[in-house]
């Protein structure tokens, strides 16, 4: 049976926050060193080598903002991209790994609990966009192994919340948009809820659409007020000895906006000060796409769970910090009459709390296949061990066929759809083109939004491979059998066989992380 602490971790863009479930059944948020329930995923490095992660980080930006790195998580699983500060060049999932370890020392720190001299401590499992693809969570679930962890497995953020959701209204069976919008992500799905299940039908976002974008318009509505009031001076961003950076400046606009019709602050940069006042008004026009975007994606999400029999949905649910704004309740009942009344649903905590509830599950379920598994683990599970929660991919993923040996583009074949239920198995046959082919060349791609076509440079390559050593002096149309796993943490698997050889393309997921950032320690976080 396991004896680390069991904790849900929403791994956030802006903000990040861990919860556990007791052992009297109840679900609660652990705050970190200074006493916060949710901590900026912003860290610091430091000329020595140590880092600094969270509130102090993120001050840092104030006057070394060149050593401060934020909003990684909207770059895990890109293809070759690294951030380089002073001469370190570093990965995505190593920066989130840093923040990882320090949300969970903390959590064991408020547990009273020692953290280990070696091996893994803790097991976690770790939210993620429903709109993550394979390459996203395969990143996700390294970063969580570089920090020591035990990742249990990986949920979507909107299933998340749903599962708290859920538990927080047993025994009512009701159909729930998940609103999700985030510091620098957003989702919106469609699931169903009952006492016995938790049941995705329909899920869309975009990863690089959140607060974050927010605060960039009003920083440019700031750096462009202080040239109206100073023509012969700069952009302030380009002093770097001026004070607080506008795109902090920014953020504290934008929730004093969440709560009065106007807000001013000082910008102080080429030797010039200037007091500036920004109206919601202004905001919300200069802001009015990024709240479209995300009515598009409802609409599309609701488009596609009516297609698979949702005439109706009971409750709307806000979640995510930046749906504090009172624009978004207000334009998802403008736009969208036949819903409910838009509500806030504990927006910062509830995805942690619904990945707490998950990884209880999950946990002790591998506990009960252990010798001398206790039994009175299962009351910690909401809804009992008969809760079922089944999920959707939010991406297709095919691979590329040709006609025939003339034909030099090729195109998309779809083994799964997005908003298929999860785990999904499909396998197709192929054939070979050619007379005497003993190699085949497989490439299997990922879609980059739900609407699939089959022309190659409209998706993302995700893995490939040669299936090789296939027997000679064979005549064209031999058969290759693709054979694809996508699991509950959609993560993608796949084979294909053809006369006894096997390909196994796991391995090869577009930006996987290199060997040696997975082997590499972590730097030391300063406290």
């Amino acid at each position: 049976m396991s004896e680390k602490p069991v904790l849900g971790i929403d791994l956030g863009t802006t903000y990040s926050c861990v919860a556990q479930l007791d052992d009297t059944g109840r679900v609660t948020v652990l705050p970190n060193s200074d006493g916060d329930f949710t901590t900026p995923s912003v860290v610091f490095f430091e000329d020595s080598g140590n880092v600094v992660v969270g509130e102090l980080a993120k001050k840092e930006t104030e006057t070394n903002a060149d050593r401060v790195v934020s909003l990684i998580k909207r770059h895990m699983g890109e293809d070759g991209y690294t951030v380089t500060v002073g001469d370190q060049v570093l990965y995505p999932q190593a920066v989130s790994a840093i923040i990882l370890r320090f949300v969970v020392e903390d959590a064991l720190t408020e547990l009273g609990l020692d953290k280990p001299a070696q091996g893994e401590i803790a097991d976690v499992v770790i939210t993620v966009p429903a709109y993550f693809g394979a390459a996203e969570r395969s990143a996700t679930r390294d970063a969580g192994k570089i920090a020591g962890l035990n990742v249990v497995n990986i949920i979507n953020e909107p299933t998340a919340a749903a599962i708290a959701y859920g538990v927080t209204n047993a025994g009512t069976d009701r159909t729930v948009l998940v609103y999700d919008l985030g510091g620098g992500t957003f989702d919106v799905t469609v699931i169903k809820v009952s006492e016995n299940s938790i049941r995705v039908i329909a899920t869309g976002g975009d990863h690089s659409l959140g607060g974050a974008d927010w605060d960039e318009r009003i920083a440019d509505m700031l750096a462009e007020e202080f040239v109206a009031q100073y023509p012969d001076k700069d952009d302030p961003r380009a002093d770097l000895d001026s004070g607080s950076p506008l795109e902090v400046m920014a953020e504290d606009v934008k929730k004093s906006l969440s709560r009065k019709e106007s807000a001013t602050v000082t910008v102080i940069a080429h030797g010039e000060r200037a007091k500036i006042e920004l109206t919601r008004s202004a905001v919300l026009e200069r802001t009015d796409d990024l709240v479209a975007r995300t009515v598009d994606f409802t609409r599309q999400v609701l488009d596609a769970a009516a297609a698979k029999g949702v005439d109706h949905i009971d409750d709307l649910l806000l979640v995510g910090g930046m749906s504090r704004f009172p624009v978004i309740a207000q334009r998802l009942a403008a736009d969208f009459k036949e819903l409910p009344e838009p509500r806030l649903t504990d927006p910062d905590q509830i995805v942690a709390k619904g990945a707490a509830l998950f990884a209880a599950r999950e946990v002790a379920e591998l506990d009960d296949n252990e010798v001398g598994a206790d039994p009175s683990r299962s009351r910690l599970l909401p809804g009992g061990e008969d809760l079922e929660i089944i999920n959707v991919t939010s991406k297709g993923y095919g691979i590329k066929v040709v006609k025939d040996q003339h034909d030099k583009v090729g195109h998309i074949e779809w083994l799964i759809h997005p908003n298929d239920e999860l785990p999904t198995s499909p396998s197709d046959t192929f054939h070979t083109v050619m007379a005497n082919q003993t190699e085949v060349h497989i490439e299997i791609y990922e879609s980059t939004t739900d609407i699939l076509s089959d022309v190659l440079t409209e998706h993302v390559l995700l893995v490939d491979g040669d299936l090789a050593g296939l027997p000679s002096g064979k005549p064209a149309n031999q058969p290759i059998q693709v054979n694809y796993n996508l699991g509950d943490d959609g993560i993608l698997r796949a084979t294909a066989n053809s006369g006894g050889r096997e390909l196994k393309i796991e391995a090869k997921i577009s930006g996987a992380t290199p060997q040696e950032v997975l082997d590499a320690p972590l730097p030391y976080i300063q406290r």
